[in-house]
């Protein structure tokens, strides 16, 4: 499969990538909760919306002009594609909602049939989380989920799924993220007294020569993501 590579519209996170990100990848995002994962992945969807290619966003946790809203504040505009249909976003947030497992059952193979269904429409997909579509769905429908995905990826089509850790098994999660071209563990970090962010691909196909495997970084409402320079967070 021939690999390019998507600019994430930060100058400073393309540079230490090596340009951007491989597309068409399936890219996990894993971290805990404040860890900025979402962040990360808000950025490379970005990325790909400025590029010129279509979105389709699967949100689970608040409506759609607040995801828009999250993204306007670390500097991510992404209301003009939202406007004039570049972007697409679906909320599965329902107020006073719960999860359960026969629902979890369920909700997978319909979200998966409904993205085969738009397919020719969008370019990237961004999944943002699979927490609690994992966390109350059958091992063997999450692995259905996921080769499903696995099949559209090999057609051209790229997804950027956030998810938190340990919410499977851990033979359960070691195939997930076997499925995935691409796995980012995203963690927080103690540097001179204060917390940092940092991004490690473990493994990413296509990654450009010389792209760096560990980044130190913020999140900054006035900045975006900034990258913090390994020089100066020691000192």
């Amino acid at each position: 499969m021939i690999r390019k590579i998507i600019p994430t519209s930060n100058e400073e996170l393309d540079n230490r990538l090596g340009g951007g990100f491989p597309y068409p990848n399936i890219i996990l995002f894993e971290g805990d909760h404040g860890s900025g994962k979402s962040a990360l992945a808000q950025q490379f969807f970005y990325g790909a919306l400025r590029s010129g290619m279509t979105g389709l966003a699967i949100i689970t946790e608040g409506k759609s002009r607040e995801y828009l809203k999250s993204m306007s504040e670390i500097q991510l505009d992404a209301t003009p594609y939202y406007l004039r249909g570049s972007l697409t976003i679906i909320s599965l947030y329902l107020k006073r909602f719960q999860w359960r497992q026969d629902l979890g059952r369920k909700v997978l193979p319909i979200i998966a049939n409904y993205i085969e269904q738009k397919s020719r429409r969008y370019g990237i997909f961004l999944i943002d989380s699979l927490t609690q579509l994992f966390t109350f769905a059958p091992p063997e429908t999450i692995l259905n989920f996921m080769s499903r995905l696995r099949l559209l990826a090999s057609k051209g089509k790229g997804f950027l799924l956030t998810m938190h850790p340990n919410i499977v098994k851990e033979e359960l999660g070691a195939e997930i993220r076997g499925m995935c071209d691409g796995y980012i563990k995203v963690s927080n970090t103690v540097i001179g007294g204060n917390i940092y962010k940092i991004l490690s691909i473990i493994k990413m196909k296509g990654i450009p020569a010389g792209a760096e495997s560990s980044i130190t970084f913020d999140v900054d409402p006035a900045m975006g993501i900034k990258i913090i320079p390994i020089k100066a967070a020691k000192a």
